[in-house]
């Protein structure tokens, strides 16, 4: 007769080593996954930041190129504003365009404002710095410059465009 065999199923070192490997195996997909939605969620924020660059980039195009150049203003500041002293360079810029619609843009509290005639836009939902318009004569026209960073949590995106403005 032959001995019996004791098939008592896995021994204390295949169970252990077996559930090792599933621990590795849990860690590395666990991390995959955290670096994936954190990639998800960065990806998603530029997204948003280009749509904001394409939303103020078509009013620029459409509304500031045919801005009559001897109707754009410049202000510094509020302050100067009020006062009508005009600058070169500044965060504030009045102008109106060939069928004398008027346009007022500035920055208040980070949010981009956009006036026509007497209604206020906000053309984006990032948070904007470092707005600035600044104007110099070109060969034949007047030319706007216009740059601004678009800010969304830790990721920021610089534009900047020149119109040259109609006489």
């Amino acid at each position: 007769m032959r001995p019996r065999r004791h098939n008592s199923g896995f021994s204390l070192v295949e169970l252990t080593s077996a559930m090792f490997a599933s621990a590795i195996l849990l860690l590395g997909f666990g991390s995959v996954l955290v670096f994936s939605r954190k990639q998800l969620s960065e990806t998603s924020m530029r997204v948003g930041l280009g749509y904001d660059q394409v939303l103020v980039d078509n009013y620029v195009r459409t509304k500031l190129t045919s801005t009559v150049s001897d109707s754009m203003q410049i202000f510094a500041n509020a302050a100067d504003e009020a006062t009508s002293t005009t600058s070169t360079s500044g965060t504030i810029l009045r102008a109106v365009d060939a069928d004398s619609t008027i346009y007022h843009i500035d920055i208040a509290n980070n949010t981009l404002e956009w006036m026509v005639d007497s209604t206020l836009h906000t053309p984006t939902d990032a948070t904007i710095a470092n707005l600035l318009f600044s104007e110099r004569q070109g060969v034949m026209n007047k030319i706007l410059e216009v740059t601004m960073d678009l800010v969304s949590d830790d990721d920021t995106l610089s534009v900047a465009w020149s119109i040259t403005l109609r006489n």
